[in-house]
């Protein structure tokens, strides 16, 4: 029947399909399936199913002493009545995976929770079932000192690439900067690690979490004084342009001694200070850039000082609530215009909570299934072990010929 379809026709016409309609239509013909995973067709299905605004969210979570719990949910019935339960391919030797990030379907896992880095990282797209193995970088762990890493993921647009940034530092009593950094980027085009040059001088905070927004990767950072001390900020790094750059934070944080976090809501930028760190009444506040770059755009969301034990944003939502996760592993909405906090009946470990939209995408369909499980004895962990930086000769001698 294909053959009586014009193939602009067949096109436009497939590229509208659901996922799992399509998976099916591989099955149909050897030209449809060599069409369905033509890079060409992927891109326009992706744009497609970008501009319908997916109905599915993707909802971790993990319980002490249990396994993580990977739900899709429709946008209404969220928390209650998922729709399914996925299985990730990628099992943590550390309770659960770090989500790095998320971008046009494809999840970003690295299995470095809590300080153990065990240089297992996978990109995983749930909706065609394919995930991805990274190798292991170029920075490792020797004996002598202790490291620790900042990730970012996203996509590049100039070059239709997923790229995974990683900033390595060792630990000082400096802030981590009177040891520069090393950063290096995954480049699933390349399939390979590579280190580059910069001018790096800011120390992403531990929390390590990211947003990607604007085609850039963004940590909450600490910056160095002319005189003592350090003044926050956040850094950001543009995948295109593989470059470092510096975003102000409200006025009335930058001298503030608090912890920080970034996230990404409707293709803006937020800030999530949380004070207890003051010594004043601890209180937690979501601020957002409305203007991207523009300093002067950022306008406060909301501010909690009646709640105790807000640990972290886990999302917003589009009816306007926040969700936060609390210290003791309870997941709430806080809706800010009445103030009312409701239980959602969900208990788990409060760093392991994501929700996120999850894009119906054709990305990594044409991939093998590579992932195999890597026994613990052979994962390299650090923990409180003490190390030292060795980096691979062969990736330090391409960064020099690059750069």
């Amino acid at each position: 029947m294909s053959h009586n379809i014009p193939q602009d026709l067949l096109i436009e016409m497939l590229s509208s399909f659901p996922v799992k309609l399509l998976l099916k239509c591989r099955c149909a013909c050897k030209a449809w399936d060599c069409l369905i995973t033509n890079p060409f067709f992927t891109a326009k299905h992706l744009k497609k199913a970008a501009a319908r605004n997916s109905e599915l969210l993707l909802f971790r979570y993990y319980i002490d002493g249990g396994n993580e719990r990977y739900l899709l949910h429709t946008n209404e019935s969220f928390p209650e009545n998922p729709v399914e339960e996925l299985h990730c391919p990628l099992k943590s030797l550390n309770h659960f995976v770090n989500i790095v990030g998320s971008c046009n379907g494809i999840l970003c896992l690295s299995d470095d929770v809590n300080g153990v880095y065990t240089n297992r990282a996978a990109l995983w797209n749930p909706s065609v079932r394919k995930i991805v193995t990274i190798p292991s970088p170029n920075i490792t762990l020797d004996s002598g000192g202790q490291l620790f890493h900042s990730l970012g993921f996203g996509f590049d647009s100039k070059l239709d690439d997923y790229k995974l940034v990683r900033v390595v530092y060792m630990e000082d009593n400096n802030f981590g900067i009177d040891i520069p950094p090393l950063v290096e980027i995954y480049s699933l085009r390349r399939r390979c690690w590579r280190l580059i040059r910069h001018d790096l001088k800011y120390f992403n905070t531990a929390s390590a979490q990211s947003a990607f927004v604007n085609g850039a990767c963004h940590w909450a950072a600490y910056k160095p004084k002319n005189g003592n001390g350090v003044c926050n900020v956040i850094v950001s790094f543009a995948l295109g342009e593989e470059a470092f750059g510096e975003m102000l934070v409200p006025k009335c944080l930058v001298d503030k001694y608090l912890f920080m976090d970034v996230a990404a809501f409707d293709g803006s930028l937020l800030l999530v200070p949380f004070h207890e760190m003051t010594g004043e009444e601890d209180w937690f506040s979501v601020w957002m850039m409305k203007k991207y770059g523009d300093v002067e755009s950022w306008i406060k969301l909301f501010n909690i000082s009646h709640l105790e034990g807000i640990q972290r944003l886990v999302a917003v939502r589009p009816n306007g609530k926040f969700l936060l996760a609390k210290e003791d592993g309870k997941l709430v909405f806080y809706d800010p215009n009445t103030e009312e906090i409701l239980d959602t009946g969900i208990f788990g470990e409060q760093n392991s909570f994501y929700l996120d939209i999850l894009v119906d995408s054709l990305v990594l369909v044409g991939e093998s299934n590579e992932f195999t499980e890597i026994k613990e004895e052979d994962a390299f962990t650090s923990g409180s072990v003490s190390s030292s930086l060795v980096v691979n000769d062969k990736a330090s001698e391409e960064s020099r010929e690059e750069s």
